[in-house]
Formats: C-alpha cells, sequence, structure tokens
C-alpha cells in the first residue's frame, strides 16, 4: 500500500522539494527515511514505481475535480504533478550519476529537488499560459538559486503550449459557453489588414432623441440588447451617448404609472368641479338680473290697478310687494327674493370647499374601465419622451472604422469591454461586440479547413504586396488643404524686397 495518498498538499511538496536523494540505484533500503518522507517507501517497490504511480493517480484524480459542477482550484493539483514528474526526473538523474556530474574538474552533485521545483513552475505555467509561476515558486520556496533553470524551463513550457492548446481556464469559459475573446497568436498576420467596418454590425438599434414612447415599447420588443446608442436624429445619426436597458423601461414605467393615472383623474375632477362653479356663478348672475329693484316694480299683481311707472313712495304699492312672497308660484319657479338668499348661501358651502387642498384627494377613486384605461395610455404613447430623468453615459467606447483587428482586440482585452459603437465622423455606422471579435479571430473554417477573411477585407490590397500606403478620406482632405494658398499678410522684409 502508498501510504503517501495520506500526506497533505504542503506535506506532499515539501517531500518532493527536499535536497536529499531517495535512493542512489532505485533501491529503497539505501535511503535513510526521515519524519514524512518515510511515506513514500514500499517494501516491494522502489521510488521510481512510487512515483509514477502517484502522478497517474493525481493526474485523473485531478482532472475529475476539475470537471464536476463543483468551484474548485486547478493551479496546485498541476502544481503538485509538476512537482512529482521533476522529482522522478531529478531521482533518475541521481540513479544515472550516483557521483555527480564532472566537468571541467568539478563535481556537479545531483539534487533531485532542484528538478522538482523546476518541474512544478514549467507544468503550472504551461497549464494556466503565465510566466508570473516562476515569482510564485521562489517564493513558496524561499531562494532563487534556481532561478536561471526555472525562467527557461517556463518560458519554453509557455512557447509550446500557447501554440497547441489554450489555458486551463479559457478552455472551462469555452466548455460552459460562456462569452470568451481568443488570443491572436503568432500566426495570424492578417490581423492588421482587418478593420472593423470588414466584421462590424450595420444593422444597428437606435433611439432618437426626440422619440415618442411608444418608439421606446417597440424598440424594446423587437431587440434584447442591454444597451443601446443614443442618436441626435435618424437622417444625421450623430453619437450622443449610450442608455441601458433598464433605464428606458423606467421611463415608459413611470410614464404610465398609476400616480400618473391619479393625476389625469384629479385634473379632470377639478375642471368639471370648475365648470360647475362657473355655471352656478352664470345662474347667480341671471337671478340678480331678475330681482333687480328696478324691475322688481314692474310686476304687478291682479288686484293692483296702478300702473308700474309710478314713484316707490305711493302708498297703494305697498301691499302688493307684501304679498309677493306669499304667492307660491313666485316661491316655486325661484323668483322670490328668499330664493335669491338660499343660491347664495348654497354657492357659498358647495363651490369654497374644492379650493381646499388635499381634500380631494381622498375622494378621487380609480373607477375607470379598461377601455379608458387602454385609450389613455394611447395618449400617454404619443408624448415625446423626456430623458431629464434618466441616466445616459455621455461618453460610451467608441471606435474608428478603420481601426485595426489587433488594436481593436487589445482594446477589448485590456479595457474589458463587452461592446464597441464604430463612428465615422462622429456618425454611428455600427457596432462591434465580443461575438463578431471572436468571429473575426477564428475565421471562417470551409469544408477543407481554409480559413476565409471576411468579405470585405477580400477587396482591399494587403499590405505586404502594395508599397504604397492606403489613402484615406483624410489624408485626401489634408494633401487638398496643403494645395490650398492661404492669404497671409506681408512681412516687412517681403515690402522691403519688393521695393529694391
Amino acid at each position: 500500500m502508498i501510504r503517501n495518498v495520506l500526506l497533505t498538499q504542503k506535506e506532499t511538496l515539501v517531500t518532493l522539494f527536499d535536497n536529499r536523494t531517495w535512493a542512489k540505484q532505485g533501491i529503497a533500503e539505501e535511503f535513510d527515511y526521515i519524519g514524512i518522507s518515510e511515506a513514500w517507501k514500499h517494501p516491494r517497490a522502489n521510488v521510481f514505481v512510487t512515483l509514477v504511480i502517484f502522478i497517474l493517480m493525481k493526474f485523473w484524480m485531478s482532472a475529475l475535480a476539475t470537471t464536476i459542477p463543483v468551484p474548485c482550484g486547478a493551479f496546485m493539483p498541476v502544481f503538485v504533478i509538476g512537482a512529482a514528474f521533476g522529482r522522478l526526473v531529478g531521482e533518475s538523474m541521481a540513479a544515472w550519476f550516483p557521483d555527480g556530474i564532472h566537468a571541467d574538474g568539478s563535481i556537479y552533485r545531483i539534487v533531485p529537488g532542484g528538478y522538482a521545483v523546476v518541474g512544478a513552475a514549467a507544468l503550472a505555467g504551461a497549464v494556466t499560459h503565465t510566466i508570473s509561476t516562476s515569482v510564485i515558486v521562489f517564493e513558496l520556496t524561499g531562494q532563487i538559486s534556481h532561478i536561471l533553470p526555472v525562467m527557461i524551463a517556463v518560458i519554453l513550457a509557455n512557447a509550446v503550449s500557447q501554440s497547441l492548446q489554450p489555458s486551463v481556464y479559457d478552455s472551462i469559459i469555452r466548455i460552459k459557453k460562456l462569452p470568451y475573446l481568443p488570443e491572436l497568436g503568432w500566426g495570424h498576420l492578417e490581423k492588421y489588414n482587418i478593420r472593423v467596418e470588414d466584421i462590424m454590425v450595420r444593422d444597428i438599434h437606435f433611439v432618437i432623441v426626440n422619440c415618442k414612447y411608444r418608439d421606446l415599447q417597440d424598440l424594446l420588443h423587437c431587440t434584447k440588447l442591454k444597451h443601446l446608442p443614443l442618436v441626435e436624429s435618424a437622417d444625421s445619426m450623430i453619437l450622443l451617448g449610450s442608455i441601458e436597458r433598464s433605464q428606458l423601461q423606467t421611463l415608459i414605467d413611470n410614464q404610465l404609472s398609476r400616480r400618473r393615472r391619479m393625476d389625469y383623474l384629479k385634473e379632470k375632477a377639478q375642471t368639471e368641479k370648475k365648470m360647475d362653479a362657473d355655471s352656478h356663478r352664470i345662474i347667480d348672475e341671471g337671478i340678480k338680473d331678475v330681482h333687480d329693484p328696478g324691475v322688481r316694480f314692474e310686476v304687478g299683481t291682479e288686484e293692483s290697478s296702478f300702473s308700474p311707472t309710478r314713484n316707490g313712495s305711493q302708498k297703494p304699492l305697498k301691499p302688493a310687494l307684501k304679498r309677493v312672497p306669499s304667492s307660491s308660484h313666485d316661491i316655486a319657479s325661484g323668483t322670490g327674493p328668499l330664493d335669491q338668499t338660499g343660491i347664495a348661501l348654497k354657492s357659498l358651502f358647495c363651490v369654497n370647499p374644492t379650493d381646499e387642498p388635499g381634500e380631494d384627494q381622498y375622494e378621487i377613486e380609480d373607477d375607470m374601465t379598461a377601455s379608458e384605461i387602454a385609450e389613455w395610455e394611447d395618449k400617454q404613447f404619443e408624448e415625446q419622451v423626456d430623458f431629464n430623468n434618466c441616466k445616459i453615459d455621455p461618453a460610451p467606447f467608441q471606435l474608428v472604422e478603420w481601426t485595426s483587428l489587433h488594436k481593436t482586440h487589445t482594446m477589448f482585452s485590456l479595457l474589458g469591454l463587452n461592446h464597441a459603437y464604430v463612428t465615422s465622423i462622429g456618425k454611428l455606422i455600427g457596432v462591434v461586440a465580443l461575438k463578431e471579435l471572436r468571429k473575426a479571430i477564428e475565421g471562417s473554417v470551409t469544408s477543407k479547413g481554409v480559413k476565409m477573411r471576411p468579405p470585405l477585407a477580400s477587396f482591399r490590397e494587403s499590405g505586404n504586396s502594395s508599397s504604397e500606403s492606403d489613402t484615406t478620406e483624410i489624408h485626401k482632405l489634408w494633401d487638398r488643404r496643403e494645395s490650398l494658398t492661404l492669404p497671409r499678410e506681408s512681412s516687412p522684409s517681403d515690402t522691403d524686397d519688393k521695393s529694391h
């Protein structure tokens, strides 16, 4: 039974980095086992068999533990496997050269622990595609006596692994179908000839400044993008910024919120009450005109034989005036003086309370039917969008249409971008995301395995076959500017030359 499986990873690394040789000729009895190193001793096998079995078992168990859907670490298991493989090479060298290596009259002893350090750094660096593992080894061992072989091994291991397979982290990203940006590598010579205009998406969705809420609703229904560009108009396409999808949805929700509907009902109720108050006021003014004193004496009774044009100081008029309130017909028709007082009191107690703030808010109820709500929402959708309460990114990341694939890949990698807008003199002409960039790097592989260039890039001459540089519109404008002779003020020296 192999007892080294009982050791922890720390104890395993301590024994593997031990400078003492475990067996000069592969015989276990010749090794003086001390402490935890005795775990590598087996009565029926030498250290070579023990190390080979340990490497194989550690390899498949680490591969199994890394692929299960449980958070795990991949660096330390690979580091231990590399240390064990380096220890195997070191023990083999110690068995082949038991007295050391003789060179120029000097004897260089074999240190298996040094081989374990180099193996651990090389395998870990190759799996992760990093050079920093050499620094980790130096910090872990506390010495830099093996700095030269460690650096050489790590650099060579990275060069070989990068040309064969992506790193372990990139492989996990690919397996889980996550957004992935592959490396360009050393063999992508066309990365300087392919431009952003060749790979960008030209059919883009955008938001106009003076759009309506219905346009926002239709835009959110037809796209699932998290960020949308904001342009000045559909004709100019001047890029003004970028808006998140959640902000646009909030604008629509606020426009159709219940609070706005209650405000609409409140305003409608106030308008109706104001119209009622105006109608009451018109009625009151009409009644006052009817009961005016100059007109009241013209109304006579059947018992009165006096002319209405007589002076009010005449005595026969007093009984007639006293009998007016007693007529039930006049009171019912609202022509009596008591009715005028009642209307005035009614208008006093019914109209004035509407001016008190806060009371009508509790009286209003949301009694709108479904058809009325739909009609109200249609009116709200026809209003222009107000972006004052919306968070807008005024400076989204932009690329020029002539940006090369290499520079685009560098910016996406360093800045961690998810997408970038392509502009031409401030005008939005396209958008580039990780999906388009990944397709451009990997290329479209045909049935014969030949990688094809983007369609638009094939019409452009390669920089290697043409010695002349590409002439852009900016170059043409600059040449035209230099060809123009602008007027300038004459200097004193020019005046003197002309005079002579």
